[in-house]
């Protein structure tokens, strides 16, 4: 079976085909078109590449789903939420040219602040996981005033990090940076409550999040957002690491 859909975005149509038949995927991906594979359980040995999203049956295919696969065989950003305030989407190779190279950026800060590994995050992080740090834009303005998202939990930590979380097949961080010249407007907040209500639907409905006991302003955004204290690290003459869950039971 193959069929195309249509659907239109930013005013622009494009086309999708769908199909259970390695050669039509193919014919259409080399014309550049996005393809969907689909995917008969009961058939031994069904090749659909070059598809990367599959489904069982077409019910599955909404107009949601379409554009996505749309937008990530063209390289447009996805849409992640939408706030009073603010708007959280994946980032574009552009906006390495508005992102502040501040000290409190995180150990990854400077991956987006170059076009080159900013490009190589975009294909690599959302490209495999479909999740990661995104851009958040003031509404109103359009300015980038941080970024904020989820990323897979590093498990080169602490043991009473590894113990506490050894339950979770694939724990992932909760992590943000407000620029410095749009904090104390309570940004991360906002963009961090639509973040777990998004990735409690989309990736995961347990999020943890590390931080320095000193650090008081991400230790009470952490519990204003519901997080628990699960483990500590042993104090000596480092700041002990605190590490905080948000479960979504």
């Amino acid at each position: 079976m193959t069929l195309e859909r249509e659907i239109i975005i930013e005013g622009t149509s494009f086309k999708i085909t769908v199909s259970d038949d390695q050669k039509a995927l193919c014919s259409a991906y080399a014309e550049g078109r996005a393809v969907i594979g689909l995917w008969d359980r009961n058939h031994n040995g069904q090749s659909l590449s070059p598809a990367s999203y599959v489904v069982e049956s077409l019910e599955a295919i909404s107009g949601e789903f379409l554009e996505r696969v749309v937008r990530r065989r063209i390289g447009l950003p996805w849409g992640i939420a939408n706030t009073k305030r603010l708007t959280i989407r994946e980032f574009t190779e552009d906006d390495c040219r508005l992102i502040a190279d501040e000290d409190d950026g995180g150990e990854s800060g400077s991956v987006f602040v170059t076009r080159e590994s900013l490009k190589e995050y975009i294909r690599c992080q959302y490209g495999f996981y479909e999740y990661g740090i995104w851009a958040v834009l003031d509404r109103r303005t359009g300015q980038l005033v941080g970024k904020a998202g989820l990323f897979p939990m590093d498990f080169t930590g602490p043991e009473e990090f590894l113990n506490a979380v050894k339950e979770n097949d694939t724990p992932v961080e909760l992590g943000y940076h407000i620029f410095s010249g749009f904090r104390r407007k309570g940004f991360a907040k906002e963009a961090c409550k639509a973040i777990l209500s998004y990735g409690a639907e989309s990736v995961s409905r347990r999020v943890y999040a590390k931080i320095r006991e000193d650090n008081l302003p991400s230790v009470k955004l952490a519990e204003a957002l519901g997080f628990r204290l699960i483990a500590r690290t042993c104090s000596g003459s480092v700041q002990p690491l605190c590490l905080y869950e948000w479960n979504l039971s």
